[in-house]
């Protein structure tokens, strides 16, 4: 079977922006974790742009009250970061806390819901460095 000019170059460009998709989402992927609707948690293990690597931050949606939380985990149940909305009006994201960590490390990372010293637990993920 002959491949002609046309189907040549739309194979191309379809293997390019494969190559550049597989690159561009592998460069920049940052982890959401869930607050059952109260906002969110955001781990990037990876520098990116302006986005430091092995950071988290928390986002509050809701304007009830309450606040957003999450804590990282080590595999000794060490918290290693923490953001929290506490104290401000939503809607509102906290900065990137962030550090070096081991690379290939695997945490877990809890949010909360709180406000005063209450902490409900909301849900939870694995992530690594």
């Amino acid at each position: 079977m002959r491949i002609g000019p046309k189907s040549k170059a739309i194979g191309t460009i379809l293997a390019s922006s494969a190559l550049v998709f597989g690159m561009s989402t592998s460069a920049s992927a940052v982890t959401t974790i869930p607050a059952n609707g109260y906002g969110h948690a955001e781990w990037n293990a990876d520098p990116s742009g302006s986005t430091p690597g092995d950071s988290l931050r928390v986002c509050d949606t809701k304007a009830d009250g309450y606040g957003v939380k999450a804590r990282v985990f080590n595999s000794n149940y060490d918290t290693v970061r923490t953001a929290s909305t506490a104290g401000t009006n939503a809607p509102y994201c906290t900065g990137w806390k962030s550090g070096d960590l081991p690379e290939g490390t695997r945490y877990q990372i809890i949010t909360y819901r709180v406000k005063g010293d209450d902490e409900i637990v909301l849900d939870h993920r694995f992530v690594s460095a």
